[in-house]
């Protein structure tokens, strides 16, 4: 019975180390974005995605090793949560700066840690919010529409509003860290990619099960939804069957 207890234990052990180890992962996924009618200016250029920071500090020495860097930098809600210190979020916030222009959409525990104090370091920080409206990126003439929806889960998320705001000559990529926002989109609303997080790819998967939605590649019909695993973690920090990653995202113009 002693024996038995002793190697359940040291299981316990060696999975909670195994689950600790996979939470602090740093994985960056590339993924091609082909836009059918993309500007010639933004064929090529890079979008970096990283969203459900949470708790975690960002690894200078793994977003400095990007070849080629990010062209746009976006925050795609999570960046903190209740508990953690402004000066790490804003550590986080000022690294991500360093490398490019930097966008950011609320996430349900950004409203927990304190609407009103993130979005004043936010703006201290000159970082552009895409607060249920669409921030218009120009390039030799050329225009994309960046649009970003306010949290889904605190009621706070405004669609219409957000593609009011679109250029309607220009494609659109949609920025939502819910990606429940799926059940309100449709074929006629012509947004090719939606990119979101929230779910950590489940997180805990036991045998490929898990509560959450995981993170991937799924076609959807108004496009595609691309669900990123996340950075962080919440409540505990650790991990399986869920790597936490970010995106690298290049745009490419769809070939007829």
């Amino acid at each position: 019975m002693l024996d038995t207890i002793i190697v359940l234990t040291i299981m316990a052990i060696v999975l909670i180390v195994h689950m600790f180890i996979e939470a602090h992962l740093n994985r960056l996924i590339s993924i091609d974005l082909n836009i059918n009618g993309l500007p010639e200016p933004f064929i090529g250029k890079r979008l970096f995605f990283i969203s459900d920071i949470h708790r975690r500090r960002i690894s200078r020495r793994w977003v400095e090793s990007f070849d080629p860097k990010a062209d746009y930098l976006i925050i795609g809600g999570d960046l903190t949560e209740k508990g953690v210190s402004l000066s790490r979020v804003r550590e986080n916030v000022q690294l991500l700066k360093e490398q490019g222009p930097v966008y950011f959409i609320w996430g349900n525990h950004d409203w927990d840690a304190g609407y009103h104090q993130v979005k004043k370091l936010l703006d201290r920080e000159s970082i552009t919010i895409l607060d249920n409206t669409t921030y218009i990126v120009h390039e030799d003439g050329a225009s994309l529409n960046f649009s970003g929806v306010n949290d889904l889960l605190r009621g706070h998320c405004d669609l219409e509003k957000t593609l009011a705001a679109r250029d309607t000559g220009a494609p659109t990529l949609l920025f939502s860290h819910n990606p429940d926002i799926k059940y309100a989109l449709t074929q006629q609303l012509t947004i090719p990619y939606v990119i979101s997080g929230h779910t950590h790819g489940g997180q805990i998967n036991v045998f490929g099960y898990t509560l959450k939605e995981k993170a991937g590649v799924k076609k959807m019909p108004y496009g595609t939804l691309i669900i990123s695993g996340g950075y962080g973690t919440t409540k505990l920090p650790l991990r399986l069957g869920a790597k936490p990653d970010a995106l690298m995202l290049t745009l490419r113009r769809e070939k007829p």
